[in-house]
């Protein structure tokens, strides 16, 4: 989950300044299959005072993104202090989508805090905080699992470079990647996202130009955002 601080003015809403992200979503990412034409989303304030929260689907840069195939129910609210609330992510109109690969997308929900009675006629300067997570479309046309994609990565080393490849319809996302040669433990990369059907470059350290007799370990993050361990010896 990523978080970028915004400054906004909200004397409508009577909002008082601080900095605090009290309200949380349940999971780390959101998964839409293709047959699902509904998704809900939990949000939960544990804090002690009411936050106005503002949902909206965005592009990678945080921008909103007009052409998503997806509409948010309710796109703002208001949270009361130590309460949860369903927002209902519907799907329309997939078929403009890749139908042999994932698509990706982003939710980012904005969280306002309420003022005091006392303090509605002040007009605030308010820091704004912005949560975002992605969701990632699933089309029918995909073969095998999700988590199938990590055991089909394709390694090979040229030069001084590792170049991974993923071949499958699926967003891959490494958590970190070490290769183990003799008593060498390497970092190779660290919180990357594979694309479907692509091809990166790491890195190798010095000394290192064959893969054999190595071993590549990855943590990937699966659907429910929980660590996959993969070894594979080369």
């Amino acid at each position: 989950m990523k978080i970028r601080p915004i400054i906004l003015f909200f004397a409508a809403f009577g909002m008082m300044a601080g900095a605090n992200a009290n309200v949380v979503m349940t999971g780390t990412r959101v998964i839409v299959p293709f047959n699902n034409k509904e998704k809900t989303v939990q949000l939960k304030n544990p804090d002690s005072q009411p936050y106005v929260v503002q949902m909206q689907i965005t592009d990678d840069k945080g921008k909103p993104d007009s052409h998503s195939p997806f509409i948010i129910v309710p796109p703002v609210f208001r949270m009361e202090r130590e309460t949860g609330q369903s927002v209902r992510l519907i799907t329309k109109d997939t078929s403009r989508l890749p139908q042999n690969r994932e698509s990706i997308f982003y939710l980012s929900f904005t969280q306002l805090p309420m003022v005091t009675p006392e303090q509605k006629s002040q007009n605030q300067l308010v820091l704004a905080i912005t949560n975002r997570v992605k969701i990632f479309y699933r089309p029918a046309g995909l073969g095998g699992e999700a988590e199938d994609a990590y055991d089909k990565m394709e390694f090979s080393a040229s030069g001084s470079e590792l170049r991974v490849k993923n071949p499958t319809g699926y967003f891959i996302n490494v958590r970190s990647a070490e290769l183990k040669s003799g008593s060498r433990y390497i970092t190779l990369a660290k919180g990357i996202m594979l694309d479907p059907d692509s091809q990166v470059k790491w890195s190798l350290p010095d000394g290192i130009h064959s893969l054999r007799g190595t071993t590549i370990k990855l943590i990937m993050v699966n659907d429910y955002g929980a660590d996959v361990i993969k070894e594979r010896h080369l």
